[in-house]
């Protein structure tokens, strides 16, 4: 940990909370406002969508298509409608509404659309267990400042490490793809089967008791020597740091991440869950091994509980 005397300056502090407040602000409202339109937050229900079951909603497509028509002629009728808005408007909806196409009719809209979603829930979730190695970076940096040495925002060392993430969501869309033109998860991105659920829910218990996962882990908790042996100076060379230790972190938890198949890509409450889970997992100095035992323990009995 940091020594009172040896933090940055305030105004550099100020930097990196602003910094990340925004990044997690938006990721959160984009996350949530997408579980709103698919009705998957916690406590809470939004009739007016994603209410009604597949059927009758193919029921509707087919009126829908029949009243085409009738509609477009009522449109054509109302030019003076501020159509800049309304383009904009769609835009954002058709972005919160994604969700898997009819039919496993997949194009390239889609396949951007679905690694956006994951770019941004992995921004949302991850963004929060860096701070301590910013904090760490911006105090280091400002020493170099001090001495005359080149400097870079903290801020390109984050985007550096959150694009180890982006890269790890565009390889992630894949297998979904499988998933869901096999028949392996529901339009709302849930596994049709409890196997499917329980087999990624040991899975990623298993990991949890690995090697490699340990040293992964031991990386993350350990932000002063991973500084100490991987500084590079200069705008490139923050980048490159922040992308070595997502890359790590990526090593660390991605099996964690994998469980969202198990319970549900957009189970928003599943989403917190497990970005605590990281957080705390990457804050136990005291007891490392234990924490991540117990959550591995916890994993597979739950996934053995599934099919029992």
């Amino acid at each position: 940990m940091i020594d009172k005397t040896m933090q940055a300056p305030l105004k550099d502090r100020m930097i990196v909370y602003i910094g990340v407040t925004f990044v997690l602000l938006f990721s959160w409202l984009y996350i949530l406002g997408m579980g709103w339109h698919m009705n998957t937050l916690p406590f809470l229900d939004n009739p007016s969508t994603m209410s009604m079951d597949m059927s009758s909603n193919s029921m509707d497509m087919e009126k829908d298509k029949m009243n085409t028509d009738n509609s477009d002629m009522n449109k054509s009728m109302n030019m003076d409608k501020p159509m800049a808005m309304n383009t904009d408007s769609n835009i954002i909806t058709e972005v919160l509404t994604w969700m898997p196409p009819m039919g496993n009719m997949w194009v390239f809209s889609d396949f951007f659309l679905l690694f956006m979603m994951w770019s941004v829930m992995m921004i949302a979730m991850m963004t929060p267990s860096i701070l301590p190695m910013l904090l760490l970076y911006t105090t280091l940096n400002a020493r170099k400042k001090m001495q005359g040495q080149e400097s870079a925002s903290p801020m390109i060392l984050l985007s550096g490490y959150l694009s180890s993430w982006i890269l790890f969501s565009l390889f992630i869309t894949f297998p979904q793809y499988f998933l869901h033109t096999n028949g392996y998860l529901n339009m709302m991105m849930e596994p049709m089967h409890a196997y499917l659920a329980a087999f990624v829910l040991i899975m990623a218990g298993i990991y949890q008791f690995t090697p490699y996962k340990d040293a992964c882990l031991n990386v993350c908790q350990s932000p002063l020597s991973f500084l100490t042996n991987n500084w590079q100076d200069g705008k490139l060379g923050a980048f490159i740091v922040g992308y070595k230790h997502g890359f790590y972190c990526v090593g660390c938890c991605w099996a964690l991440m994998l469980t969202l198949f198990a319970l549900g890509v957009m189970n928003i409450l599943w989403v917190i869950v497990l970005t605590i889970f990281v957080l705390f997992e990457k804050l136990s100095y005291n007891y490392p091994l234990a924490y991540r035992r117990v959550v591995g323990a916890f994993l597979i009995t739950w996934g053995f509980v599934l099919v029992a």
